[in-house]
């Protein structure tokens, strides 16, 4: 047994009938693969499932069978009544999940799977292992702790997950563990070479135009060693707005700069609401920043929401960053 808190989860299951899932804001491939694999597990239980997101799902994502199915819903008005569970996964605040700090749990039982150590845990039942990789690398130990059997279509949706998570195994963290959970997953039918080529090498060329605007605008502070990128939406609106972009750009580009600790990439994805992510170069944990305004995730990693002017929010994040990287955090 990988985790005490699988067998109270699968027991909770067991006495549910419709269950809720949930991908997060701005969907990356380890909340919709932790989410896809979910729900074929759960429907080879007898389970009813719906996955509901409060974003659209990037369409790099749509190789994997069921991710055009994952409904896009409004937290303000969504009917959760009709469920007995709602198991939410990869998301380290409630704001995550339902894209805003002002909307209230509902009275639907939580449980929560997640592997950030900035997690909250806001659920009725919380498994959060921060020392793993990703979450779909967390539902592999525990499908093994449930001796459910796994298919191709799991196998596809975790391995993606973990691809995506780990930057295709570059990042800190992953260890033997992670390798053989791979392997294990090739196995089982995914295809490694499909899931790097729908996430890695099939770029819109407008988000390519995107990413160079973004390297235009990127500045240095060599003072406080951190490279930094914010982006307006009319610029956004004009490359297209594509959801992802953000993300893979700050994967790219933002870790990777000489004599630095650290980089941040804020975009205005609407009028006065920047999305913002952190990343480490090395051991800078950049998850105290994000905190610092509103955020959270991992060490290398992390993400945050603030509302504000372009101008104003912008400036707070930056203050934000130089306050932490002074104290080497």
């Amino acid at each position: 047994m990988n985790y005490p808190e699988s067998q109270l989860i699968l027991e909770e299951i067991k006495k549910a009938n419709k269950i809720l899932l949930n991908c997060h804001r701005g969907p990356d491939s380890d909340t919709v693969g932790s989410a896809l694999s979910m729900a074929e597990i759960l429907r080879n239980m007898g389970k009813e499932i719906e996955i509901i997101c409060p974003s659209n799902i990037p369409e790099d994502l749509f190789f994997l069978e069921g991710s055009k199915d994952i409904k896009k819903v409004d937290f303000k008005t969504f009917d959760f009544s009709a469920f007995d569970l709602f198991i939410v996964m990869d998301s380290s605040t409630y704001g995550m999940v339902a894209n805003s700090k002002e909307i209230d749990k509902p009275n639907t039982k939580i449980i929560v799977i997640d592997h950030h150590h900035t997690n909250e845990g806001f659920g009725s039942i919380n498994l959060i292992d921060s020392k793993i990789t990703s979450t779909s690398e967390l539902l592999y130990k525990i499908f093994f702790d449930w001796s459910v059997t796994l298919n191709q279509k799991v196998a596809t949706c975790l391995l993606t997950g973990i691809i995506g998570d780990t930057g295709a195994f570059q990042y800190g963290g992953v260890g033997k563990s992670t390798l053989l959970i791979a392997g294990e997953l090739i196995d089982l039918g995914a295809d490694k070479d499909e899931i790097i080529y729908n996430i890695y090498r099939s770029i819109n060329f407008k988000t390519i135009k995107f990413w160079g605007k973004v390297i235009e605008m990127m500045q240095i502070d060599e003072k406080s060693h951190f490279v930094w990128s914010a982006i307006p939406l009319s610029i956004y609106e004009e490359y297209g707005k594509d959801s992802s972009a953000k993300e893979d750009g700050a994967n790219l580009f933002f870790p990777v700069v000489k004599n630095t600790d650290f980089g941040v990439i804020m975009v205005e994805t609407d009028k006065d609401i920047l999305s913002i992510s952190f990343r480490s170069r090395k051991d800078f944990d950049v998850s105290k920043i994000a905190e610092e305004v509103g955020g959270g995730g991992h060490k290398p990693a992390a993400g945050a929401k603030v509302e504000n002017r372009f101008d104003e929010a912008v400036e707070k994040v930056l203050s934000a960053c130089r306050k932490y990287a002074n104290k080497k955090v």
